[in-house]
C-alpha cells in the first residue's frame, strides 16, 4: 500500500478549491472541481516519469477528495422527500429479493457479488454502507464468521457526511474485495442515510 493521501491544499482559493494529492509528503498532484465533476491531474516526478499507484489507494483517495471538495450531489440525490422514496426503500426494492436467506428479524444475508452491487448503489442513493458482517450459511442455520464483521460508522463517526459516506463505502470496497468467494459465504449489512439514520438491509 502507498502514503497516497489528500489533503486542504496549503494555498487554499475560496473561488476555486483544489486539494492537495500527497505521497511521502510530496506533492504528486491535485484534485479540483468544475462543471459539476471531480478532476485529477498528476504533476511527472522529479526525473520526468509518470506515477504509478495502487488502483485501490488511488480510488480511496480520490473519493476522499471529491468529499473534501464538497461533491454534494449524491447528498441532495439521496435525501427523502415528498417527490419519491426514501433511497433505502429503492435500495430494497432493487436488491431484497436477491437476498440468499432471510433472518428471523427478516434481515437479508446476501453473495458477496449481489452485496458488491448494493455497495455501487449506495453511492448512487447517497448512503453509507456503515456495518457488514460475513456469514457461513448451512442448511438449518447462519454462523458468523471470526474475522468478518466491521461497524464502519464508528469507525468514522464524526466526520461530515460526505467525508463520513466516502471513508465508509471505500472501507466496504476494500473489505469486500478480500472477502471469500464461496457459495456458503453471505454478507449482512446495514445503511446509513445523511440524517444519520441506520437501516438494516
Amino acid at each position: 500500500m502507498s502514503d497516497l493521501h489528500a489533503r486542504d491544499s496549503r494555498d487554499p482559493d475560496p473561488d476555486n478549491p483544489v486539494v492537495d494529492l500527497i505521497e511521502e509528503d510530496r506533492l504528486v498532484g491535485i484534485a479540483y472541481a468544475d462543471g459539476g465533476a471531480v478532476y485529477a491531474e498528476f504533476y511527472p516526478d522529479d526525473e520526468g516519469n509518470p506515477w504509478a499507484f495502487d488502483t485501490q489507494d488511488l480510488q480511496r483517495t480520490l473519493d476522499m477528495a471529491a468529499a473534501m471538495l464538497g461533491a454534494d450531489a449524491d447528498e441532495e440525490a439521496g435525501d427523502p422527500g415528498a417527490d419519491g422514496p426514501h433511497p433505502v426503500d429503492v435500495l430494497a426494492l432493487e436488491f431484497d429479493a436477491l437476498a440468499a436467506r432471510r433472518g428471523p428479524e427478516d434481515e437479508g444475508f446476501y453473495p458477496l457479488p449481489v452485496a458488491a452491487g448494493m455497495l455501487a448503489r449506495c453511492g448512487d442513493l447517497g448512503l453509507a454502507l456503515a456495518f457488514l458482517e460475513g456469514v457461513t450459511l448451512h442448511a438449518e442455520s447462519v454462523d458468523p464468521l471470526p474475522g468478518h464483521k466491521a461497524d464502519l460508522a464508528s469507525v468514522n463517526e464524526g466526520e461530515p457526511w460526505a467525508l463520513f459516506q466516502a471513508e465508509c463505502n471505500t472501507q466496504a470496497r476494500a473489505l469486500l474485495e478480500r472477502w471469500p468467494r464461496r457459495p456458503d459465504f453471505a454478507i449482512a449489512m446495514e445503511v446509513q442515510d445523511a440524517d444519520g439514520e441506520r437501516f438494516v438491509l
